[in-house]
């Protein structure tokens, strides 16, 4: 109101002092009325217009600030929303999925076979060694080869396409790496001599097992580096019992530093295992028939054109591409989490295998992750459906405290599994098997989760000197994919 009044009194003064004293106008000709709108008119319609301006200048600064906010609110909403996909991408690349599709086992037990071979799901081949099974007449590394040829005849005559799908191999580093490789190969011509695979045998280049860590993490790794596989065949075999010395008997006595290797380690043992694993969404193989009719019956095979379908199936031919889309999915690996134990006192090492654990069971798609509070979903907080643990804590003398840890991690998260009843401890079942044992004691967790239908968690220790490292993975199962 003192603002209109103030406005309004100054034009007034101002208009009457300039048409008095500043313009040559002559009132006396003038007639009342006109006299009086020339005092009055100018200053209101000069008002009105400073109003009416003033308004459209304060509507237009608040549109300008009401468009900035929105905007930097479309700014926020845009950066929060892009955010948002970023924290899912990553999260989809660490829950990504291997399929493991068959497994084949040649073990020795420490004592008598555990009681859950006798529930061996369908997709698993376990064979059961006995000790006197194993010839300690015959030189380490050749027992390997043979037990090798024994274990991929195996896996060929169950799925002859397997033959065709590269093959990597745990390789031991306490052999030379040359000598191992020509060991492989030979192995592999004789398996291959030994089947009928016609004429188009596959051509063995078996290769070494790229990477370090958990073995899901290192398969996921060659999907990814190389688009075109298929699969991939991934084996390992070690016969520390046949490279160390071992007492014949009760009576015989072992070195002190033989005993303490014993109980963190286990007593020498004899493995072999295989595993296949193959892409995810293979395309089904081609009809053979419509192939077959378009050749003669006559023509050589030397001059017959070898069909392999679908690209995506590499180098794997048609007529066997069926073998391998028939293996049922035993069970999907998660990416697994690794870290060097700083401190081996129980609380210490609890507090850094819960945060390994926590971020495991995201991965596994087992604890929700969400981006926001808003996002949360309690329905995939699914820890409690964990039923089996697989692990290498060692002998009962040593192991304590890394079981004791792994058990309270569990705990935390509601797990309901006993440690002791509802678990496998890899060193009191099997022993040592030098470098097949994280190959042979993954394929544990994945019988173990297939046989329950129910996720598996596998540890994994590894013990080199001073330093210890530790990884946890989640192992669940899957329905049969044809």
């Amino acid at each position: 109101m003192l603002g209109t009044l103030g406005l309004f009194g100054g034009l007034f003064a101002g208009w009457w002092l300039l048409l008095w004293w500043g313009l040559p106008i002559s009132f006396q000709k003038m007639s009342p009325t006109a006299m009086l709108l020339t005092h009055l008119a100018p200053p209101v319609i000069l008002g009105v217009v400073w109003r009416i301006w003033q308004r459209i200048r304060e509507s237009r600064i608040v549109q300008a600030q009401a468009a900035g906010q929105e905007a930097a609110e479309a700014d926020r909403q845009a950066q929060r929303e892009a955010a948002r996909q970023q924290h899912y991408a990553v999260l989809a690349e660490r829950q990504i999925k291997s399929l493991c599709r068959g497994v084949w086992v040649q073990a020795l037990p420490v004592k008598d076979g555990p009681a859950w071979l006798e529930e061996i799901p369908d997709g698993v081949y376990w064979t059961t060694l006995e000790r006197d099974e194993i010839s300690t007449d015959i030189e380490a590394g050749k027992h390997v080869q043979l037990t090798l040829q024994q274990l991929l005849s195996d896996v060929y005559a169950a799925v002859p396409g397997a033959a065709w799908l590269p093959h990597y191999f745990e390789a031991n580093p306490e052999l030379e790496g040359r000598e191992q490789l020509e060991m492989l190969k030979q192995a592999q011509l004789q398996v291959i001599a030994s089947q009928n695979f016609e004429e188009d045998s596959p051509r063995p280049e078996p290769r070494f097992f790229p990477g370090s860590g958990m073995l899901m993490s290192r398969v996921q790794q060659l999907f990814q580096q190389d688009t075109s596989l298929p699969g991939v065949l991934v084996y390992a075999a070690d016969a520390p019992l046949l490279r160390r010395s071992v007492p014949e008997d009760e009576w015989d006595e072992q070195s002190p530093e033989q005993r303490e290797i014993n109980k963190w380690q286990g007593t020498p043992g004899y493995a072999a295992t295989a595993m296949i694993f193959l892409r995810d969404n293979l395309p089904v193989p081609e009809p053979l028939s419509s192939q077959e009719d378009a050749q003669d019956a006559y023509t050589p095979y030397w001059e017959k054109q070898q069909h392999y379908g679908d690209e995506r199936w590499g180098n794997v031919p048609l007529q066997w591409q069926n073998s391998l889309l028939q293996l049922p999915v035993l069970a999907e690996l998660r990416l697994g989490e690794q870290a060097s134990i700083g401190e081996k006192q129980l609380l210490p090492m609890t507090r850094q295998i819960h945060t390994l654990f926590d971020n495991a069971l995201v991965n596994a798609g087992l604890r929700d992750y969400p981006f926001s509070s808003d996002d949360k979903d309690e329905a995939k907080d699914q820890a409690e459906s964990i039923l089996w643990l697989v692990h290498n804590s060692g002998d009962v003398d040593v192991g304590g405290t890394r079981l004791a840890a792994v058990s309270s991690a569990l705990q935390q998260y509601a797990v309901p599994l006993n440690p002791i009843d509802d678990a496998s401890n890899f060193v009191r079942e099997w022993g040592d098997v030098g470098s097949a044992r994280s190959v042979f004691q993954t394929a544990m967790a994945i019988v173990h989760s297939a046989r329950l239908t129910a996720p598996t968690v596998l540890t994994e220790f590894d013990r080199q000197g001073e330093t210890e490292h530790f990884s946890v993975a989640l192992i669940k199962p899957q329905e049969q994919v044809v």
